[in-house]
């Protein structure tokens, strides 16, 4: 396997390890009591061709995690299948009362040579109780983010280097099968587990999608609008920024009552609400609507604009629970 690969680590307190398979890239990072590790299955792959990235996130009981809202791609690699676990017991921690946050994704690249996994920002609060009301403050100042290091792996193409994809080749000259190597690979089965990948994380997803549709949409809300919330409060994000990841997590939802696959826009989305429940709140359509401003008129929104809907957030989610359950029982009326 190719030596190329490699990576620099930036922070003190990251450790690279060498695991069992030398072509495995571990990452190991600590913040105190909380430990962040990351492991990429291979440094070398071929086009098409998955590659398994795992993340854990160790941290006392005290804390939650935020784990990064990755749906479709992670920089040039497309996010073909993932799972996700979290707050589980962590039966292997040395002391008591840790827990564990987990994710596996399944990458794919259509680009060949040196491709980057970007470095994946978690972020660690306060645990919230149940008592908790909804209008106590969140303590930041106890609030924390790890992030891993960008990774470079090596994507290899199956066609020869000196291939002008203008003036066809012989078949024979164009394909370049490796002779001599300890870990035979071939195109056919890159291109057949590629294939079969991009199927099944189609039916996962539209699973995932219609399975969401229900009580579950409100706890993937809030996730999404801690991890935002998160952000903003660290400047970490733009107000522009803020209005364009706010606007898709009430278009995504409401896309997902009307029984789309996918989010809807914002004319879809406020036209549907008007006529589902006349009483939503005119402030959550006005913010679809200026959304649509900054992404589309370059129009930007001011830090009031983003405070006030931040502010409101979870009064919309009530609203859209409640028109849901409703939705829900008079389905099975």
């Amino acid at each position: 396997m190719s030596t190329r690969c490699k990576w620099i680590a930036a922070l003190l307190c990251v450790a690279t390890t060498t695991a069992a398979r030398t072509d495995e890239i571990v990452q190991r990072q600590s913040d105190g009591p909380i430990e962040l590790g990351l492991r990429v299955s291979d440094c070398e792959t071929l086009i098409a061709e998955p590659l398994q990235l795992e993340l854990e996130v160790v941290v006392p009981n005290e804390l939650q995690v935020v784990l990064p809202a990755l749906d479709e791609s992670l920089g040039d690699w497309e996010i073909i299948e993932k799972e996700v676990r979290e707050d589980l017991p962590h039966v292997e921690a040395a002391g008591p009362n840790m827990r564990r946050w987990w994710m596996r994704l399944t990458l794919e690249s259509l680009r060949t040579g040196e491709v980057i996994i970007p470095g994946v920002d978690v972020q660690t609060l306060p645990r919230q109780s149940e008592s908790r009301r909804e209008d106590d403050a969140i303590d930041w100042d106890k609030a924390g983010s790890l992030v891993t290091q960008p990774i470079s792996i090596n994507v290899v193409s199956v066609l020869t280097e000196t291939a002008d994809p203008t003036k066809p080749e012989p078949i024979v000259d164009a394909i370049a099968l490796p002779m001599e190597q300890t870990r035979s690979r071939s195109l056919l089965p890159g291109v057949i587990v590629g294939l079969i990948g991009v199927l099944i994380a189609g039916a996962v997803l539209m699973r995932r999608i219609r399975s969401r549709g229900e009580v579950s949409n409100v706890d993937w809300a809030r996730r999404q609008l801690t991890d935002l919330r998160s952000q903003w409060h660290k400047q970490r994000l733009t107000p522009d920024e803020c209005a364009l990841q706010l606007s898709p997590i009430y278009r995504n939802w409401i896309g997902s009552m009307m029984g789309r696959e996918s989010a809807v826009t914002s004319d879809e989305a406020s036209a549907w609400l008007r006529e589902s429940d006349p009483a939503v709140n005119g402030e959550l359509l006005a913010m679809l609507t200026r959304a649509d401003e900054v992404s589309f008129a370059g129009i930007s929104a001011t830090s009031t604009e983003v405070d006030s809907w931040l502010r409101q957030s979870d009064d919309w989610l009530k609203q859209l629970e409640s028109l849901q359950n409703r939705i829900r029982q008079e389905a099975n009326a």
